[in-house]
């Protein structure tokens, strides 16, 4: 990968993040003529993906995971895995020489006269204007029965889950039925009694449509483009809970709703007595690196399309900011060229006043 050397005192543009959001924002930059660098707190571009669990595929194929300008490698219908990823992330910032600075974790950012001074663990750094693409799931989320579970009942979530090995024999209570939790629940089927607890109900979509990629068909309506309200569920993509309970793979049962000593209680009264449970509740959001101007009433970011109410700031990565595809590999690229436009504009029009 091609870094920065050090961290530059200024710059005009800082981009923090320099995940799939950042690395699509940085490929725009690199056409504006303006000085700017990706501040990332991983050690390595793609770290996210390759901690995932290590069976993990996507369920988007290659031919919807490029980013701006360069295709994802291999067959067009294939199903990448998580290592694929990562490597395909790392390739990018390299082929396109993008300024990343890897573990310059950002602490704060905040507002300096007509800037931004960020706070780095190696120091700060000055920018005109700066892109906050660090995502919007960055901490587990656990609900209240994991905190309650006695401590002899070993427990993961699923961002701690790598491979059926480190999960103990007997019944295993997987929590929640997302993509995730239903890809861990099969896995682990293989050599154990599996109990999948349903979590929010969400529409169930076939890989394939009429020999096509739900995707590829999502794109060519333009389903991808289009508004999406943030709760909204995500469809379930594949296999869904009731095949896995037809097949005999997993036993299906109601969402939990406490834990007392070693049992879980679900919300129709059934106790499960598990010898290990994986919760795969998905992930919450952390802006407290963020100054309080930036964020609305309830601490979430404040903007609009991206673009913050305080002028200079912008988001991208963000879940469904604009659209479904906003923080999904192969879509997330047409926020970054928008919001890649408008910086460049403000910094055409204060070169314009101040030249």
């Amino acid at each position: 990968m091609t870094s920065a050397e050090a961290l530059p005192s200024s710059v005009q543009v800082a981009v923090v993040g320099a995940g799939q959001a950042g690395l699509a924002t940085g490929f725009y930059l690199r056409s504006t003529g303006l000085s700017y660098v990706l501040l990332d707190a991983a050690s390595t571009v793609g770290a996210a993906w390759s901690s995932r669990w290590d069976s993990l595929r996507l369920f988007t194929s290659a031919q919807f995971c490029s980013l701006p300008g360069l295709p994802f490698p291999g067959p067009a219908e294939r199903y990448p895995a998580k290592n694929d990823v990562a490597d395909y992330l790392r390739r990018y910032a390299e082929h396109f020489a993008l300024p990343v600075l890897p573990g310059h974790r950002v602490r704060t950012v905040c507002r300096d006269g007509g800037g931004f001074t960020l706070s780095t663990d190696h120091g700060t750094c000055r920018a005109d204007q700066v892109v906050l693409a660090a995502g919007a799931f960055g901490v587990p989320r656990l609900p209240r029965p994991a905190a309650d579970l006695d401590s002899s009942v070993p427990q993961w979530h699923a961002s701690q889950y790598r491979n059926p090995a480190q999960i103990p024999g007997g019944t295993v209570v997987v929590v929640g039925t997302g993509n995730s939790g239903v890809q861990i629940a099969r896995e682990l089927s293989a050599g154990r009694c599996v109990v999948l607890c349903r979590g929010r109900d969400s529409p169930s979509m076939p890989q394939l449509v009429l020999g096509r990629d739900v995707f590829w068909w999502m794109s060519v309506l333009g389903v991808m483009e289009l508004p999406v309200g943030p709760n909204a569920p995500d469809p379930l993509i594949g296999t869904s809970p009731d095949q896995l309970a037809e097949a005999g793979l997993v036993r299906l049962a109601g969402r939990v709703a406490s834990a007392r000593g070693g049992e879980l209680v679900t919300e129709d009264g059934e106790r499960l007595y598990p010898d290990a449970v994986i919760w795969s509740t998905g992930y919450r959001s952390d802006f407290s690196w963020l100054d309080t101007e930036f964020l609305d009433a309830a601490g979430a970011p404040d903007h609009v399309e991206g673009i913050c109410r305080v002028p200079g700031a912008y988001f991208v990565g963000m879940y469904r900011m604009r659209s479904r595809g906003s923080a999904l590999l192969g879509f997330v690229g047409a926020d970054a060229r928008r919001i890649v436009t408008v910086v460049a504009e403000r910094a055409r029009c204060v070169d314009g006043v101040t030249g």
